[in-house]
């Protein structure tokens, strides 16, 4: 079969044109941004900062904790008052973050984790997801998933009744 030089041409222009009109990649802005948030609200939950802590999450958040369904800010501020009045020296690890943004106003993360409820020693073992946009010029949390994976065997150890 013979391509002619012209046609060769044509479908090189196409696919180079095709390609500018796609959108450029997600910038590294946007990830590096929601890192930082993310990295700070870890922070805030170590330092028992309720009102830090929660300020990264969006007014209409939903959240699946291993605890069950929230849905809206004040049900995340309620659930950590309780968790940080239940256990005044939890702590959270994380062992590894994925940030992709998925465009210049959305990113999504990726984690392993591990909370200690005394402080340190027995953990609960982890993994979540989560969903970041930028509303108002600053990035929140919309959406985050977790759940446990592992419990340490003193963690499962109930006393008797």
């Amino acid at each position: 079969m013979h391509r002619s030089p012209l046609l060769a041409a044509l479908v090189i222009a196409s696919a180079t044109a095709l390609r500018a009109q796609a959108p450029p990649p997600a910038p590294t802005e946007a990830r590096i941004a929601v890192e930082r948030v993310y990295r700070a609200g870890i922070d805030a939950f170590n330092r028992h900062a309720l009102a830090e802590f929660t300020a990264q999450f969006a007014d209409d958040v939903v959240m699946y904790t291993p605890t069950g369904w929230l849905r809206g800010h004040a049900a995340v501020h309620a659930r950590f008052d309780s968790t940080f009045r239940q256990f005044p020296r939890v702590r959270m690890e994380i062992d590894s973050l994925e940030v992709r943004a998925v465009g210049p106003d959305a990113a999504t993360v990726a984690f392993q984790w591990r909370v200690y409820p005394g402080g340190a020693g027995p953990a609960f073992h982890g993994v979540g997801s989560g969903a970041y946009v930028r509303r108002a010029g600053r990035w929140v949390e919309v959406l985050e998933h977790e759940t446990v994976t592992r419990v340490d065997p003193a963690l499962q150890q109930r006393p008797p009744q």
